[in-house]
């Protein structure tokens, strides 16, 4: 099989890597909805309910942010009763993390289809793009919510865990990748997976914190290009 050259393929990386890192994965809805079941805080045939009040909530915290969206707004946005929050979530820290875990999620589900393919991993990574080229535009909005969740994951327990997740497996995914691309021969031997995984993540939560607030003057795949292609030149060193 004729694989793609290396500016396609690195073209691929760099937008692989760019389009991901601002953006759950069906595992961790999967373990937050275990939990809730061993807690007993799912209600029995309340899923059409359950997902009101998610996307109420996703909308309340792109219209008010995360310190803006109160459990009344979030009811009134969802069109259900204060009641229903605590009884099918717990608690609405619960449920913000919850909805911005199923954000994340939603536009990731079909990259992560692609990277499951029976393929070599630089085409399979092509396939992830295409679907993923879009994604971080379409995510602008979000942008500002995922940031405000870094800065007060620290001071809540909730959203804390749920951060810790999606980092966990943020540099899982990553790191499995970059295994994978080294046994190609696409990147260097020298390349650490869960160091370069970290320092890929720290990098593009850098870049999303400039595209919120410069949203018109940063050109986030540039930015990120210059990265990836420091990498990327390390390939014909020792």
């Amino acid at each position: 099989t004729a694989h793609p050259s290396p500016a396609a393929l690195r073209d691929a990386t760099v937008s692989l890597f760019v389009s991901i890192l601002p953006l759950s994965y069906e595992r961790m809805n999967d373990t937050t909805n275990t939990h809730r079941r061993r807690t007993g805080s799912v209600a029995p045939n309340g899923n059409g309910t359950r997902e009101q009040l998610v996307q109420g909530a996703l909308r309340v915290l792109r219209e008010r942010g995360l310190a803006g969206a109160s459990s009344r707004e979030i009811a009134r946005a969802s069109g259900v009763n204060l009641a229903g929050i605590t009884y099918h979530f717990g608690s609405k820290d619960a449920l913000l993390a919850e909805a911005l875990l199923e954000a994340i999620r939603g536009r990731l589900a079909p990259a992560m289809d692609a990277l499951r393919q029976d393929a070599p991993p630089p085409l399979r990574m092509m396939a992830a793009v295409q679907a993923l080229q879009a994604a971080f535009e379409d995510a602008r909005d979000l942008l500002p919510v995922y940031l405000e969740a870094l800065v007060h994951a620290p001071r809540a327990d909730t959203l804390r865990e749920s951060v810790q997740e999606l980092f966990a497996e943020l540099r899982g995914f990553l790191a499995d990748q970059i295994v994978e691309l080294k046994a190609t021969g696409f990147l260097p031997a020298w390349v650490e997976p869960e160091a370069m995984a970290t320092l890929l993540v720290a990098t593009g939560d850098g870049i999303a914190l400039h595209a919120a607030v410069e949203p018109n003057a940063i050109d986030h795949r540039a930015v990120a290009a210059q990265a990836v292609e420091l990498l990327l030149s390390a390939r014909s060193q020792p």
